[in-house]
């Protein structure tokens, strides 16, 4: 059963395509963590995205707006409190992939309510929570609780109660396996086909992607305003360098010799590729993101070489001893009652083995025929694949970044005939450009819901968006200053290739919307 799953039979392939476990364990770690951290900045706006007092209440989203293939248990509770109770389910399973217990069912349910959390409200998605997704799913094939974890550490009292030191398997140094290849590929994949996506002029002939990027009022940030003012040529040079290190910058890992380097110096390129890409643009949890998976495949020379290195110099080798010792301790006192059946994590057994290759080749398949019609699939026979959310369209900024931007301004009419911006705390209605447009949304999901209502396939849903403007600043204001009605205007402008800056300003009425005037007094009442 070991070898359906385990390749280590292949002796030349393990030490140069293997993913060490100390990288497996820390990838583990930081799912964890973007899951709690995910987990947190979603429940700010609990009420309003996952409610059915908020924008997309569940007759809406089931009935309408939604598909028979976005299934979501998260629709079973339409009220805070149920919402509330699911997120710290949710917390739990991540908390328990955060340290290691139980890693494997922590990495599936954690998977579970990811999958049914996209589900509830598919308007504030964007490309890190479908990487996330998609590499915590393959995540539950590897071994996560090899290392680091409290599951190694109770290891030893499981197996001296069902073999003899002699005849307990060791824990390797490496993992080559089906669920390794499997993960890589999907990593590498994402780079690959969005690079083949980008197939527009700005890209290519052009190289006004970061140009264009930079001048998006939605995403840059006020370094990436500098940054735009670079040379023409300097960001030009800068696009089509992106775009060769997306499209082979993947296959630096299939180098066969001097693999550690290799492998290393593909991390470092792409953790910088992202870092600076937090740094030039608001983007929410992706650059995060795509830099925990690439944790997952840096060699063991990084593990045995560079971080003793750093640890000495920052005088940290004794702390670090002895907060280990000490955890360990403190996991083994507990070890009756935490009680894990131990598994060198390489075997995942034969009906596991055939579910993990047919899934395999089933998304491989979707993506290759995703790659060539423009980033989706379509008709019966991918339904399957988009129902477990295993499909993603990875055409970021494909195949142009947008030439047009803008911001939002709400003109709301109060009751004693003033007018205020409700989307901007209630200031003063102004139609001059902000300082720095991206600041004028609250969070990161409101960014994205905000893009996404632009879409006329999306205009249904922004009578609701007006609704909850309405209802939230009424519940908090009363008598004269509650408002009545309101417009919403998106202030759009092109930017200007090859010159700076950008065309004349448009302004854009979206929307109008009567207020309910019943909604708040009865809030109030109830109180």
């Amino acid at each position: 059963m070991l070898a359906a799953v385990r390749l280590a039979g292949l002796p030349w392939f393990s030490p140069r395509y293997g993913l060490d476990l100390r990288s497996v364990a820390a990838f583990r770690a930081g799912l964890g963590i973007l899951l709690l951290t995910d987990l947190f900045w979603r429940s700010l706006d609990i009420r309003a995205f996952y409610t059915d007092e908020g924008i997309v209440p569940r007759e809406r989203l089931v009935g309408a707006w939604g598909s028979s293939l976005n299934y979501s248990f998260h629709t079973w509770g339409g009220d805070t409190t149920s919402q509330a109770i699911l997120f710290s389910v949710a917390a739990v399973f991540a908390l328990m992939l955060l340290v290691g217990y139980r890693s494997r069912l922590a990495a599936f349910m954690s998977w579970v309510f990811l999958f049914s959390l996209h589900g509830r409200n598919y308007l504030v998605l964007q490309g890190g929570d479908d990487m996330l997704r998609v590499m915590l799913f393959w995540s539950i094939f590897l071994p996560l609780g090899a290392r680091f974890s409290i599951d190694s550490v109770l290891a030893p009292y499981h197996s001296e109660r069902t073999a003899p030191a002699s005849e307990r398997p060791a824990v390797p140094r490496r993992v080559f396996s089906l669920g390794s290849v499997v993960i890589v590929l999907q990593l590498l994949a994402v780079y690959v086909v969005t690079a083949y996506l980008k197939s527009g002029p700005a890209w290519h002939s052009q190289g006004s992607a970061i140009h264009l990027a930079l001048h998006h009022h939605t995403f840059v940030t006020r370094f990436g305003r500098l940054f735009a003012q670079l040379p023409t040529p300097v960001l030009q040079g800068m696009t089509w360098s992106i775009w060769w290190l997306e499209l082979l910058g993947p296959l630096l890992f299939l180098v066969p010799w001097r693999t550690a380097y290799f492998r290393m110096a593909q991390v470092l390129f792409f953790w910088g590729f992202h870092f600076g890409l937090y740094m030039c643009m608001e983007l929410g949890p992706f650059p995060w993101v795509a830099i925990v998976c690439w944790i997952v495949i840096l060699p063991s020379w990084f593990w045995d070489g560079l971080v003793p290195q750093l640890v000495r110099a920052a005088g940290a080798r004794r702390a670090l001893a002895w907060l280990s010792h000490h955890a360990s301790l403190v996991v083994a006192r507990q070890h009756a009652w935490l009680n894990v059946p131990w598994s060198n994590g390489l075997g995942i057994g034969r009906p596991a083995t055939f579910v993990l290759a047919f899934l395999a080749v089933y998304t491989g398949y979707g993506t290759v025929f995703a790659a060539f019609h423009r980033g989706g699939v379509s008709g019966k026979r991918f339904e399957p694949l988009v129902a477990v959310r295993l499909y993603a369209n990875w055409g970021m900024f494909a195949p142009n970044p947008p030439n047009a931007s803008g911001w939002f301004v709400t003109v709301a009419r109060q009751v004693n005939g003033n007018e205020v911006d409700v989307w901007n705390d209630g200031a003063p209605v102004s139609w001059f450009q902000p300082e720095l447009p991206s600041t004028t949304y609250k969070r990161e999901r409101w960014r994205k819901f905000s893009d996404n209502i632009l879409n006329p396939g999306h205009s249904v849903v922004r009578p609701y968006f007006l609704g909850w403007l309405c209802t939230e600043w009424n519940e908090q204001h009363h008598d004269g200053t509650a408002i009545e009605k309101i417009d919403l205007y998106h202030m759009m402008q092109v930017a200007r290739w090859p010159d700076k800056g950008y065309l004349p300003l448009q302004k854009n009425l979206l929307q109008h919307y009567e207020c309910k005037k019943t909604e708040a007094p009865a809030r109030s009442a109830r109180r």
